[in-house]
Order: structure tokens, then sequence, then C-alpha cells
């Protein structure tokens, strides 16, 4: 037989072979396994949301891997706000940026090894973490504390770190979202963000960690739907040939797998369908689109793929070329963990918590005598977690409490104002993850100075509460997250229980990346 004719026989076996299944990712409805949508659509994977996992979490997907074994389950469980897998007992560790301020690489390693046997134990097989986005910009719209800080080699440093302890567990690990979403004031799941920035000036910050990751050997790397004009004036990210293929396929050598963000954001959907934006997205390079907005979008996306398959538009080279990386990732996946050591693990969550704690300015400890802490009840996000406000007493003997909302009300203002005038001193907590501080809780502490009563703050969040705050605490603490652990670590060091040892990963007001008082 002939080489020509060879290669038509191989040609034709691709074509024949192809199906769009197997450039699609799709998120369902419910807590039960979703055997209709898999026979359906034939997917190369399926996404993990809190909403799939309320009832038997570990029972559900064990039994989709069972029935399933090639299927790539992936699940967002990045720590701090991002945590897919919510079951009781499940320890919730700190965001990435808390991690950075800790700056202890083997601390990070071992919470990303931590959390890969959380997902293990569940039975997904990839992560969506880490972020290695460079938040650069401190009003960033949907990074914010997912990124390990605003120092590229910083998130180098950690980004890895923490992808070897998701390899340790057995879990692939996924670089996002590249080329980066750190400077965006946009977030794409509203519009679509555009950073104009010079390529050197990507190269230095945005790429470097993601040559870094390239060279470590990443599974996995998502795209972002970001218009880079330097790289590519006329498609975001996850449609540009330019930015997936030319750039981190031929430039960076990156044969790994390219999932996109979910195709349903309307920084894609809303300008041009998910289903024309599925197929330019493969057409741009990507193995993999994600689908997380339900059965009529997965349809579309379907429709679309069958027939630039049938058109030849996406060719049975390209075809085969994302198959091939599709069996190389399948290749590296594990069958289910055994069920982590819960208490080694909350132990190691403790031990994180505290390492992040940063102390900026004022004098430690505070008296619980004569203290009024204040602090909001955040559910949205983080759960039901406890406010910092309800736990003062505990670990700050005599002091009192007052709970206030999220965006505090006007009664919240004058009730926390009477009841400072019979205080020593204040202890605010702030939250915010994203974007900006409410201005209700700008006016609270306004409020609350104007008793003429030293405040000290704890920024439960984003460190750059600081910057809303005129004039300057009288003393400043981040923990860069609202979880149990991190809610207790503070009040711990408020109270002298240790010196908080944090530095910055950002820059905050006057204070540089690195700065903090402690050890």
């Amino acid at each position: 037989m002939n080489r020509r004719l060879l290669a038509l026989l191989m040609l034709f076996s691709l074509a024949l072979a192809a199906h769009p299944g197997q450039f699609m990712v799709l998120s369902f409805r419910g807590a039960e396994p979703p055997t209709g949508l898999i026979e359906r659509y034939r997917p190369a994977g399926v996404i993990l949301f809190p909403s799939n996992l309320a009832d038997d979490p570990v029972g559900t997907v064990r039994e989709l891997r069972r029935r399933y074994p090639e299927l790539l389950v992936l699940i967002d469980q990045e720590g701090g706000p991002f945590f897919s897998y919510r079951a009781p007992g499940v320890p919730r560790f700190p965001a990435a940026m808390a991690l950075a301020a800790a700056n202890d690489p083997e601390l990070t390693r071992a919470v990303g090894r931590a959390i890969g046997q959380e997902v293990a134990y569940l039975g997904a097989n990839v992560d969506l973490a880490p972020v290695l986005d460079v938040n650069v910009n401190p009003r960033n719209p949907i990074i914010g504390l997912r990124s390990f800080g605003a120092d590229p080699e910083a998130v180098i440093r950690h980004g890895l770190a923490f992808a070897r302890g998701l390899e340790e567990a057995g879990v692939l690990w996924t670089a996002k979202h590249f080329p980066g979403h750190g400077d965006t004031h946009t977030d794409s799941h509203t519009g679509l963000p555009i950073v104009d920035k010079p390529r050197a000036e990507i190269e230095r910050v945005e790429l470097a960690p993601f040559r870094a990751a390239v060279r470590a050997g990443v599974p996995v790397i998502m795209t972002a739907h970001i218009l880079y004009p330097a790289l590519d004036p006329d498609a975001p990210a996850t449609l540009s040939r330019k930015i997936l293929t030319g750039l981190l396929r031929e430039e960076m050598g990156y044969d790994g797998l390219i999932v996109t963000d979910d195709m349903g954001m309307r920084a894609i959907s809303g300008r041009w369908g998910a289903g024309e934006a599925a197929v330019r997205a493969v057409l741009a390079g990507a193995d993999l689109v994600l689908v997380g907005r339900g059965g009529g979008t997965a349809e579309a996306v379907y429709a679309a793929l069958e027939e630039a398959l049938a058109s030849g538009r996406i060719t049975p080279q390209r075809a085969a070329a994302s198959e091939r990386r599709l069996q190389a990732a399948r290749s590296r996946l594990r069958p289910p963990a055994p069920e982590p050591d819960w208490k080694a693990l909350e132990a190691l969550n403790l031990k994180a918590a505290r390492a992040g704690v940063t102390w900026l300015s004022g004098e430690l400890p505070v008296p619980g005598a004569g203290t009024l802490v204040i602090a909001p009840r955040v559910r949205a996000t983080w759960g039901a977690e406890p406010s910092l406000a309800e736990l003062a007493p505990k670990y700050l003997p005599g002091a009192h409490y007052q709970v206030v909302g999220e965006a505090p009300s006007g009664n919240d203002i004058a009730t926390a104002v009477e009841r400072a005038k019979k205080f020593d001193r204040v202890v605010l907590g702030t939250y915010h993850w994203l974007g900006r501080l409410p201005e209700e809780q700008v006016w609270l502490y306004e409020a609350l100075v104007n008793t003429g009563k030293p405040v000290y703050v704890v920024a439960l969040g984003n460190p750059d509460d600081y910057t809303y705050l005129d004039p300057a605490p009288a003393g400043y603490l981040v923990t860069y997250g609202y979880r149990a652990a991190q809610v207790r670590a503070a009040l711990e060091a408020l109270s002298g229980s240790f010196v908080p040892g944090g530095r910055l990963p950002v820059p905050v007001g006057p204070f540089p990346i690195g700065s903090g008082i402690g050890r």
C-alpha cells in the first residue's frame, strides 16, 4: 500500500472517530450522576459545582468514575472563596494570597497536597487550580485573594509549590487563566476585559508564571476571556489562534490540554454565541470547551461542533491532535483515594491561617476588657462561617461584640456608635474580596472614628481595605479570608497568643510588598 493511500485511510478513520463530545466539558444539574447527559453528548469531562455535591458528594462522584472511568471530573478547589467540595468536616483552606503572605513554599505545597487529598477522596481527578494570575490591580473584579500576589516571582514560587502538592495527591493541576487575568477592570462573567499594555510588560508580568508552568510540565492550562491587543488585537485569548497556537503551543512549547473558561460567560457568549465561540476556540487551539450554563447551551455547542466536524471546518487532523492530548491526560488519571486524616488536615489549615496573618500597624496585644468587637456576617461567598465578632469573647475575655450586615444598615451604624461610646476601644472587622470595599462599611468606620475611640481594623478579605480608611486606623491586621480558621487566627493574634509573621504579597497604600511588623 503506497503512503498516499495509507494517509488517506488514516484521515478517513480519524474523521469517523471524531465526535463533538470529545471537545466538551459539561456542567449538570442536581446531585445525581448525570448519566443521561453523558450518554447523550459523550463529553470528555464534567465539572462539579457545589449544587452537585449537596447530598452524598463522595457517592455521586465515585459512581460517575465507576460508570465512566475515562471521564475527566473537574472541580474548582482553590482555597479561600473557591471551594466546591464543602461537606461538613472538610477543611476550607486559606486562599492563595494568604499562603503567599506566609511566604513558606513548603507550607504552600502541603496545603496543595491536602486540597489534592480532598479532591482525590471525593473522586474528582482535575483541580482547576492554582491561579497563576499576577494581581497587579488591587481592585480586580474577579481575581483578588485567588492570586498569590503582585510579584511574578512569588506567584511562580507558590503556584508551582501548590501544583507539586496536587501532583503528590494524584490530581491533575491546572494553570489559569492564560495569558493572565490579574490586571483587569472588568469581570469576564459580565463583559470582555481588555488589558492594553506593551508586549514587554506582558512578558515580564503576566506570562512569566505560565512559562514556568510549561517548564514544570503542567498538564492543563485554562484560557482567559480577555482581549490583549499587544498579543492579538482582533480576538480574546480563548478565541485567538495567535495566542493559543502561536504563543502557547509553538513559542512556549506547550503540548498539554488547553481548556477554555466557561463559554457561557458574557465576555464570549454575549458577542459570538456559545456554539460559534466553541468552534472558534477549537480552531484557535483549545482542546476542551467548558460549558457551564445547562442543557440549552450544551445543545448549541454540540450542534455547532458537529456541523464544523461534518463540514471539515474542524479538520480530522485538528480533532486527532486534541484526542491525542486527551488520551495522554487520561493515562495519568488515578482511582479515587482513601479518606484523608481530617484532623491532620484541619491542624494544617489552622497552621496556614496563622502563618498568613499580617500585622501592619498598631500595638498588640489588644485587651479584651473595655473592647467592643464589630464585624459583618458574610454568607454568600464563605458559607455560614462564624463572625469575628461572635467568637471574640472566647479569645478576648471581657470583650463585647456586635454583628452587622455586610452592607451595614443605618440602624447597625447608629447602634455601633452608641455602644462604642461606652468602651475604651473598638476592633472592627471589614470584608471584601473583590472590587471595592462596600461604602456602608466605610461609613461605619468613619462613624466609629468620630466617637474619638481608637479603632483597630481586621481586614477579613482583601488587604486593600486600608486604602478606604481615612484617617488611618489605630491598628491594622490582615487575614486574607473569612474562614473559621482565619477568624480564630486573627483573634489569637489580637490576644497575643502568637506574633503574626505574615508579609504583604501586594502593595497596600503606604505599605510595599513584604511589609509586616511581626517576626
